[in-house]
């Protein structure tokens, strides 16, 4: 069956012939999509719909009349005011939600809402009235069960994601002129003592600029973003149980390293009391070789420097390798496939059927075609499997992105967003297609594509905080966020391994073990689940 086709006749004209706060179900259709476009006002649902990153956005765009056009359903869209997760509880207390809402995934509020029935168990309704959804979540629904064998609501922003994340972004002019410009373009990694070199000779050549002292590599705060380069997750796994990932023995490599660049003046002194926003102040002075972060953050700094006419001093991001890792095992890109939001149907709304076809056609391919990259025909066309945005529409979001998005509706609406592109060659929104132009991002996705792994299987399997042992895996956290600095300042090789065996000591007595067999049982339980979803 032709999808869009199968689709519209599936949403169908919804509740024909009844008042909107009738319960009874939607009418199947054969309707052409053209006919089904042509819905009188009276045969309109309305579904009222809390998404927390609406700010102050109506649904009022070209977009949001051509969902309502295709599914015959009209979104009341519920904006938050002051903090959103402040909101949602509000609503929680006093019954008063809407038909859908949006809450933060890994949020205690999602629990929250679960136990209070507030959520509402969609098995049932997927299996009748969610074809395309089932279709496009896939076992996602299987990894997003509750225990108790429900689906309670939709991940967005899921799925495993070709994006890279974390490089150490090196600046360009300066990378060809310190290592050539056939290495500074060239796909292959470096390796530890490679990158070494290059940042002692920069320090060399410029051990001041601009009257600044000139620092091969800044970084923020924890400087936990090295992990990727000697391939460290989550948790350590050893003989089929989870440990703190300090107990791994490439942390203390990588720790020994970065003590190493301290002592050798080749990182940021001031690294302990670095943010996002001073590392990027200090990139845009000139004075800095690069950082390590993801690999879009310092964007803004690359456009100012082009607007300044400094063409080739952006920062773009390499993979650099620790001794003795495989490049394959670095771990630069890790991120949950479970997605950043939950999105359920709440026990007040009068009609989940609609509600879930609502969701249904959003969460389709068609769908997601409509709210990434606009009306075919008008915002992209498909060519040879690739969507190629209209030029008028790809200079909008050239000239000013956020005037665009409000303009056309396009991107303005991200709901049950699958990570990857509708097709091979196309990803998943027309920004990302914008965005993967630039020299950047040609770059990251040369060097860094292959470093993408699903952190979901180690997420929230921390004891609760509430709890005694919750309490002690706090205790242990902050103990090791206090001897990291400690260890990476240290005066010499040897006390960096004095520290870090004090630092497991201290851990081990505020009850790392206990709190390790709490984690180690979560995971075996999840990955029970799993297996038998």
């Amino acid at each position: 069956m032709n999808i869009k086709k199968g689709l519209y006749s599936l949403l169908g004209t919804v509740l024909l012939g009844t008042t909107l706060a009738a319960c009874s179900a939607a009418t199947s259709t054969s309707e052409s999509s053209d006919n089904q476009g042509s819905q009188a006002d009276s045969d309109v649902v309305t579904i009222s719909f809390f998404d927390k990153n609406s700010g102050s956005k109506k649904f009022d765009d070209r977009i949001a009349k051509e969902i309502e056009k295709r599914t015959g359903v009209k979104i009341d869209l519920q904006n938050p005011t002051g903090d959103y997760n402040s909101k949602l509880a509000l609503m929680l207390s006093s019954r008063d939600y809407p038909d859908i809402v949006m809450l933060d995934r890994t949020s205690e509020l999602v629990d929250k809402y679960i136990a209070a029935e507030a959520l509402i168990p969609l098995n049932d309704l997927i299996d009748e009235y969610g074809p395309n959804a089932k279709e496009m979540y896939g076992d996602m629904l299987s990894k997003t069960k509750n225990s108790d064998g429900e689906n309670y609501y939709f991940s967005n922003w899921y799925g495993p994601s070709d994006q890279p994340v974390v490089g150490w972004n090196m600046r360009y002019d300066y990378m060809v002129e310190l290592v050539g410009k056939e290495r500074a373009d060239s796909p292959e990694p470096f390796t530890q003592e490679e990158m070494l070199n290059v940042m002692r000779a920069f320090k060399e050549k410029y051990a001041t600029v601009d009257g600044k002292e000139g620092i091969p590599l800044t970084i923020a705060e924890s400087g936990t973003d090295l992990v990727g380069m000697f391939g460290l997750k989550t948790y350590y796994e050893k003989d089929n149980e989870l440990q703190h990932y300090s107990k791994d023995p490439r942390f203390l490599q990588m720790v020994t390293f970065m003590n190493q660049m301290y002592r050798e003046n080749l990182l940021d002194k001031e690294w302990v009391t670095n943010n996002s926003t001073l590392k990027n102040q200090k990139l845009s002075a000139g004075n800095v070789l690069g950082s390590v972060s993801g690999y879009w953050d310092p964007q803004s700094v690359n456009d100012a420097n082009r607007q300044a006419g400094k063409e080739d001093a952006v920062f773009v991001a390499y993979k650099v390798v620790g001794e003795g890792v495989d490049p394959s095992e670095t771990t630069y890109s890790g991120r949950s496939s479970l997605g950043w939001d939950a999105i359920g149907i709440t026990d007040n709304c009068e009609n989940p059927e609609a509600a879930t076809k609502l969701i249904d056609f959003l969460a389709s391919r068609e769908g997601q075609s409509l709210l990434l990259w606009g009306i075919e025909g008008e915002d992209y066309t498909v060519e040879n499997g690739e969507y190629i945005p209209a030029e008028e529409t790809l200079n909008k979001f050239i000239e000013n992105r956020e005037n665009a998005t409000n303009e056309t509706g396009i991107t303005r609406w991200t709901w049950f967003v699958n990570n990857m592109g509708p097709t091979e060659n196309t990803p998943m929104r027309i920004t990302d297609y914008i965005d993967r132009g630039t020299f950047e991002s040609k770059m990251a996705f040369q060097n860094l594509q292959d470093t993408y792994w699903d952190s979901s299987i180690y997420e929230d399997l921390t004891p609760d905080v509430n709890t005694p042992v919750g309490l002690k895996w706090q205790k242990i956290n902050d103990i090791f966020e206090q001897a990291m600095p400690k260890m990476i300042n240290a005066e010499n090789e040897a006390d960096v391994n004095t520290l870090y065996e004090k630092m497991l000591d201290d851990m081990e007595k505020a009850g790392l073990k206990e709190a390790e067999e709490a984690i180690t049982k979560n995971y075996q339980e999840r990955l029970e689940l799993w297996q038998e979803s």
